[in-house]
């Protein structure tokens, strides 16, 4: 156990006065507890040394690059390629290999979409939706090369 510093503290037989605390005892030294000053404090102002900061209206996040770019976009990538990929496993696709690629690519758009905004919904909406069609060809593909059924 580690006892405080020694010190002036209050005193713990009377509450008016402060006692010697030496380190390891109190001692027999006390004074009288100071009272509180009379004089209005003044508030001490303090001027940043760091970055300030401010608070604005519109949206900063949009045009700066740190958050992307300064206008909204409206196409992801990988979800347009999922969508034509599980087109092609619909109508092209006896082995299953634009399956294969439209499950990848819809996975990449559900979790990376390349839009912002209200057209990040629609493009991972589309991404899943490629995603479920292109898993269900490829298991079709999948069942009749393996002639599971």
């Amino acid at each position: 156990m580690t006892l405080p510093a020694a010190g002036w503290f209050p005193d713990p037989r009377d509450a008016g006065r402060l006692r010697w605390w030496d380190g390891r005892a109190w001692g027999d030294a006390t004074r009288v507890l100071p009272t509180r000053p009379t004089e209005p404090v003044m508030p001490i102002v303090v001027t940043p040394t760091g970055p300030s900061f401010s608070v604005r209206t519109q949206s900063v996040e949009s045009r700066t690059w740190a958050y992307g770019a300064s206008t909204s976009r409206r196409l992801c990538a990988f979800a347009v390629s999922a969508v034509l990929l599980a087109g092609a496993s619909l109508v092209l696709d006896p082995f299953g290999v634009f399956s294969v690629l439209a499950i990848v690519m819809g996975a990449i758009g559900m979790v990376r979409p390349g839009a912002t905004g209200r057209w990040r919904v629609l493009a991972r909406s589309l991404a899943a939706s490629a995603f479920v069609v292109a898993l269900a060809t490829g298991l079709v593909a999948l069942n009749e090369y393996l002639h599971l059924v």
